[in-house]
């Protein structure tokens, strides 16, 4: 059977990756690079860093190679229209021209859904903290590959300030919760075909927790908690939903991904 050639966009800057290990959690790239051997144990899988990687001629002169493209998380913010940001930006276009099935998740969305001429903004139903409840598939979600074995309402793992506000034009919801309306689309530029979700089926709930617990002082100083018990109480909810969660079921979007690489191959 032919290997799987995957290509996962790191979304953090190497600042930010030592941030996470303080928490003690391993880089975004890291982490699904993990999850995608799971699920295809002989995938070839290569890392690079838009905003960081002084290689990146050279990846976007190989692009043609993959067969799927990942994108990853970050704590960057879309519109801050940095440097860091506008590299990610340009590097996404070059994967849509490069005619391939993308998985983008969280910030990975944000950033495609910019590329492509959409819009972000900052949520103003506040943010998903480790999170996202009772997210609900549309019509055009039950009937998608993404969401094939998935439950119609679901919870999982999410971490996001920002949201979707303007998809690109031809994007198809797939599913929505009450804090962001597109937690999930499919949307085509050229002959590039993206499935973006804004929140992480490639992240354990231990993870999540790791985060929020490090994260605990300035979520309480930008008010999304009023103190340290009600952290504490928030971690104890995920951690009800953890026993609860399936590895096997958080993963499905991931794993349906890959099926359709496969059948496209």
């Amino acid at each position: 059977m032919h290997n799987l050639k995957l290509l996962i966009v790191e979304g953090n800057t190497n600042e930010e990756n030592i941030n996470f290990d303080a928490a003690g959690c391993i880089p975004q790239s890291e982490n699904f690079k993990l999850h995608l051997r799971k699920l295809e144990p002989n995938c070839e899988i290569d890392i690079v860093s838009p905003g960081d990687d002084h290689s990146i001629s050279k990846i976007i002169s190989s692009l043609k190679k993959y067969n799927g493209i990942v994108l990853t998380g970050s704590t960057l913010r879309v519109n801050d229209n940095s440097t860091e940001i506008k590299k990610h930006i340009q590097f996404a276009k070059k994967c849509f021209e490069s005619e391939k099935k993308i998985f983008a998740a969280c910030w990975g969305l944000q950033i495609t859904v910019t590329a492509a001429g959409g819009k972000c903004r900052v949520s103003p139903n506040g943010p998903h903290i480790g999170i996202a409840q009772n997210i609900e598939l549309t019509g055009e979600g039950k009937k998608h590959n993404l969401y094939e074995s998935k439950k119609q309402k679901f919870s999982t793992p999410a971490f996001n300030h920002d949201e979707v506000e303007i998809p690109p034009k031809n994007s198809i919801l797939l599913a929505s919760d009450k804090i962001n309306k597109f937690m999930a689309l499919q949307f085509n530029v050229d002959k590039s075909e993206i499935w973006g979700l804004q929140y992480h089926p490639e992240i354990p709930y231990d993870y999540m927790v790791k985060l929020i617990k490090h994260r605990s002082k300035g979520l309480i100083e930008k008010k999304i908690f009023k103190n340290i018990n009600e952290v504490n109480l928030h971690i104890k909810l995920i951690e009800k939903e953890k026993i609860e969660l399936a590895d096997n079921v958080r993963t499905l979007e991931l794993k349906n991904w890959l099926n359709h690489i496969r059948k496209g191959i």
